[in-house]
């Protein structure tokens, strides 16, 4: 199959939950299916080898990530996990809150939408990315058996076409439907003014009591860095170099303010967004580290 094309972070990620699939303390932490499924797509798509998953599972190259983390950012494979069970429980938990269309912007090889649309045929999963990734991964999915009726794949390139022209490409979205939307991995390569613009629109886009679920990145915490100065240009460098520069980096102290002005009410409740505290305390794992520079936003349309 032709994969035309998929972000190298996107396929990055793909490869980090087959990872941690693969380590037997971990693998519990990750949302039901989600790296089973997401391998099957990338096998089809051959963004992802068998001898990949027999290298991810060899103790040797766990022992290889770890120490490659150790000297680097400690627990960034583990974050992308958690992030994912995190936008899994919260788009679970907006459901039955009565949310009735889930939006995922920049899904790229993430399954959550044809995961959960089996699993809530009443809601309407509605997909926007680049159409040539949209066209790899319908092929790919198709592949795994028939699309749920309630999943929708639109592909729109979102660089060159405002949100609410992407949104009016779709006919099942309504604007006055509370909906949950979802930009994992997203904002951070947007300007400031596209990420005002893209809150603005989706506010204009959803109904009441609508929700937004985004991760940021940020440099520091409480004064402190997330990595060390050479890590910081490291990756910097290689995502321009990749061509997905970060171009929006927010403190906690900016976030709230900010959202607020845009017409959305943060919560930052320590016990909901912090990662550690959420998954790795409850576990019993609280002395296994996870990444801090990536961070997961739960905010609420006012």
């Amino acid at each position: 199959m032709r994969t035309h094309r998929a972000s190298r972070t996107a396929v990055k990620v793909g490869r980090f939950m087959a990872v941690l699939a693969r380590q037997p303390r971990l693998a519990p932490l990750l949302p039901k299916g989600a790296a089973e499924s997401m391998e099957r797509l990338m096998l089809h798509t051959g963004l992802l080898k068998p001898w990949m998953l027999r290298l991810y599972g060899a103790r040797w190259y766990g022992r290889l990530i770890h120490a490659i983390e150790q000297r680097t950012v400690p627990g960034q494979v583990l974050c992308v996990g958690l992030r994912k069970r995190f936008m899994d429980d919260e788009t679970r938990a907006a459901i039955a809150e009565g949310k009735r269309q889930v939006l995922v912007v920049g899904a790229g090889l993430d399954t959550l939408s044809w995961r959960l649309a089996r699993e809530y045929p009443d809601v309407t999963f509605l997909e926007l990315d680049h159409p040539a990734s949209q066209a790899m991964k319908r092929e790919a999915l198709e592949g795994m058996g028939p699309l749920p009726p309630n999943l929708h794949l639109v592909g729109v390139d979102l660089a060159r076409t405002p949100l609410e022209e992407g949104l009016s490409q779709a006919a099942v979205w309504r604007k006055d439907v509370p909906s949950v939307v979802i930009a994992e991995a997203v904002l951070m390569y947007l300007e400031e003014v596209h990420v005002a613009a893209f809150l603005e629109a989706l506010r204009r886009s959803t109904g009441p009591g609508s929700r937004l679920l985004c991760t940021c990145f940020r440099w520091e915490v409480e004064g402190r860095p997330t990595m060390g100065a050479g890590t910081r240009r490291l990756i910097s460098e290689s995502l321009r170099l990749a061509g997905e520069p970060l171009l929006w980096i927010v403190g906690n102290e900016e976030l709230g303010p900010f959202l607020a002005r845009h017409g959305f009410r943060q919560d930052a409740s320590p016990g909901r967004v912090e990662l550690h505290r959420r998954y790795l305390e409850p576990a019993g794992l609280s002395e296994v580290p996870v990444s801090l520079f990536e961070f997961p936003v739960v905010a609420d349309k006012e």
